[in-house]
C-alpha cells in the first residue's frame, strides 16, 4: 500500500452541478461553514447546466468557488477536475441533489480529528419518509431497500458499498486513482473506483453521516437511467477484459458469469425478451415495483449487451 501524507482535516466541499437549483443546498452548507471546527471551502463546478439553471446558481460565488464548463463533460471527468480546484488536503464529494442535514460537516470533523488515517470515508444516504406517489415508486423502493444501508451494513462489504454521493477522499489518493475518463455513459464510475481502491489496499471508512436523497426521479427516467447504467457496465465489464476481480464487486456481474457457466443464460434471455414488455410497463406504472423482477429486468439487459458484443 502507497504511504499518504495526512496534513490536517481542512475540507473542500466539491459540487458537480447538472440542471439543478443549488441555492437551499449552498445556504445549508454556508451556514454550517460558519460554525464548523475545521476550515472549509465550497467549490462547485457545472457541467454546462441549461443557462437559466447555471445563472442561478452563481449564488454559490457568495460563499464559495463557482466553474462553469464550456461542454458537459460527464461523471468521471468532472470529479477529477475538482482536484486541480480545491485547495485542501480532504475533498468531500456530495451529489448536487442532497438534503444537508443539521451537524454534518461537523461530524466528518469529528471523523477526521479523531484519527489521522483516514484516506477513504463513506456517509451515507437516506430517503424521506415514504409516499404513496406511484410516479416515483420505482426509484423510491429501490433507494430505501437496496441504496440507503447504515454503516454496519456497509462495513460488511467496504468497496462494494462505495457511492460517490457523500464521500470523502484524501487529494493523494484521487491524484494516485483519478475517475477512469473512459466512461462515457451514465454510471458505475464509482463502482470502478471502489474496485481500484480495493487493488491498492486503500481502507474505506463507512460511518453514519449520511445527507437525504432531495430528487426521487420518476418511474420513466429512472428506469432509463437504469438502462444507461447497465449498458456503461457492460462496456466497462468489457474493456477491462471481463476481469474476474471486478466481476466479484458487482452483484449483477457474478450472476452473468454463473449463468454463464453453466450455459442458461441464453435461457435467461430468452425469457428476459419475452416478459419485458410486461415488466416494463409495470415499472414506468408503479403498479408491480419488485426488487427481484427489476434484478431480473437488469440482469436480462446485462445479458443482451454482453450477447450484442460478440
Amino acid at each position: 500500500m502507497r504511504a499518504f501524507c495526512v496534513m490536517g482535516a481542512m475540507i473542500s466541499i466539491c459540487i458537480p452541478i447538472y440542471n439543478r437549483d443549488m441555492r437551499d443546498t449552498v445556504a445549508a452548507l454556508a451556514a454550517q461553514m460558519r460554525t464548523a471546527a475545521v476550515p472549509c471551502e465550497l467549490v462547485c463546478i457545472d457541467d454546462h447546466s441549461e443557462a437559466a439553471i447555471a445563472e442561478t446558481n452563481k449564488v454559490v460565488e457568495a460563499v464559495g468557488h463557482y466553474i462553469v464548463l464550456p461542454e458537459n463533460v460527464g461523471r468521471a471527468r468532472i470529479r477529477n477536475l475538482f482536484r486541480q480546484n480545491a485547495r485542501y488536503e480532504y475533498l468531500l464529494f456530495l451529489d448536487c441533489d442532497s438534503v444537508i442535514p443539521e451537524g454534518f460537516l461537523q461530524r466528518y470533523a469529528y471523523f477526521l480529528g479523531r484519527e489521522t488515517r483516514h484516506m477513504v470515508v463513506c456517509g451515507g444516504r437516506e430517503y424521506a419518509a415514504e409516499s404513496d406517489d406511484r410516479e416515483h415508486h420505482l426509484r423510491y423502493v429501490y433507494g430505501v431497500k437496496c441504496e440507503s444501508r447504515n454503516a454496519h451494513q456497509r462495513r460488511k462489504h467496504p468497496y462494494r458499498s462505495f457511492m460517490t454521493n457523500n464521500f470523502i477522499v484524501h487529494r493523494d489518493v484521487l491524484k494516485a486513482i483519478p475517475f477512469d475518463e473512459r466512461i462515457s455513459l451514465y454510471g458505475h464510475e464509482d463502482t470502478l473506483f471502489g474496485y481500484r481502491l480495493m487493488q491498492q489496499h486503500i481502507p474505506i471508512t463507512h460511518v453514519d453521516n449520511p445527507v437525504v436523497n432531495g430528487d426521487v426521479e420518476s418511474n420513466d427516467l429512472f428506469l432509463a437511467k437504469t438502462e444507461e447504467g447497465v449498458q456503461s457496465l457492460a462496456e466497462i465489464y468489457r474493456w477491462m477484459g471481463q476481469e474476474r476481480g471486478f466481476a466479484e464487486q458487482v452483484a449483477l456481474l457474478r450472476c452473468y458469469r454463473l449463468l454463464h457457466r453453466f450455459k442458461v443464460d441464453g435461457f435467461i434471455y430468452a425469457l428476459y425478451r419475452l416478459v419485458r414488455p410486461w415488466l416494463k410497463e409495470g415499472f414506468v406504472s408503479g403498479k408491480r415495483v419488485n426488487m427481484k423482477l427489476f434484478a431480473f429486468y437488469k440482469l436480462g439487459l446485462l445479458t443482451e449487451n454482453l450477447r450484442n458484443s460478440k
